[in-house]
């Protein structure tokens, strides 16, 4: 009876895992985690400064987390519904939907991965190797100063 009492709050405790390390105040705004066609767990938002800081605090959690910003001189601006495509190291999609907010977070394979999006008029597609730290890339649109132009770069 003891070791099946041990072994029910061992199963009880594993099944909490990531959502027990955010905190209840930030959870309340964490928008709900979703599972792909694919079956990548992915989460995605952050439209709201509550929700924001949700998504950045959940994003430890996760192996890989993309930021998508607009900078316009020093204003930053968050970008919303952009289409996040990533593809494995052999080129199948193992994940194609939208964003919901800025931020976006999915549970993937360590592995090597493309991934490609899409903002106004420009494509850009960035490597992404998943291992054992996470893995961070911020899409940043960047529109030059005195141009009507608007350059794209990645960092990671």
């Amino acid at each position: 009876m003891r070791q099946h009492v041990i072994a029910c709050a061992l199963a009880a405790s594993a099944s909490l895992g990531a959502s027990a390390a955010i905190p209840p105040a930030y959870r309340a705004h964490l928008p709900p985690a979703q599972v792909s066609p694919g079956g990548i767990e992915y989460l995605t938002g952050g439209k709201t400064p509550e929700a924001a800081d949700a998504v950045k605090r959940a994003a430890q959690e996760y192996p890989l987390e993309l930021v998508f910003v607009e900078q316009d001189g020093a204003a930053k601006r968050a970008l919303y519904d952009n289409p996040v495509v990533i593809r494995d190291a052999r080129g199948n999609v193992v994940f194609a939907g939208r964003t919901d907010g800025p931020y976006f977070l999915a549970r993937l394979p360590e592995g090597d991965y493309t991934v490609t999006t899409h903002w106004d008029a420009w494509t850009f597609t960035k490597p992404v190797t998943v291992g054992a730290d996470r893995s961070r890339v911020v899409f940043d649109w960047k529109k030059l100063a005195h141009a009507n132009v608007v350059s794209t770069s990645a960092s990671g």
